[in-house]
């Protein structure tokens, strides 16, 4: 079995939402999202969509039918071809896992 340390992949910029890769195989992909305060990022359209799930922080999920909170220790998903716009709901830092399709 392969391991991934998340706290090693933790990178975050005033400039930009940072992303890194942590899994790509098989048709799957993981990446470590981190968020300084009061950043925001576009979330992809996915044909099959996504799944979030809030390590640290909060998140404010917007999407055409409504807003969504999600706090630590929770998974969103966003429907298959749904765009949406996740951004940092608190006043600290946001660290997220974003799995989808590879």
């Amino acid at each position: 079995m392969q391991t991934y340390p998340i706290a090693e992949a933790r990178r975050f910029s005033l400039r930009e939402v940072q992303r890194q890769e942590l899994l790509r195989q098989e048709g799957l992909s993981i990446e470590l999202l981190c968020f300084e305060a009061g950043q925001r990022l576009e979330g992809p359209s996915e044909p099959a969509g996504c799944v979030y799930q809030v390590l640290e922080g909060e998140a404010l999920v917007r999407e055409a039918s409504g807003s969504t909170r999600l706090g630590q220790g929770v998974l969103g998903a966003a429907k298959a071809g749904a765009e949406h716009t996740i951004e940092n709901a608190g006043g600290g830092l946001l660290v997220l896992l974003r799995t989808r399709p590879a």
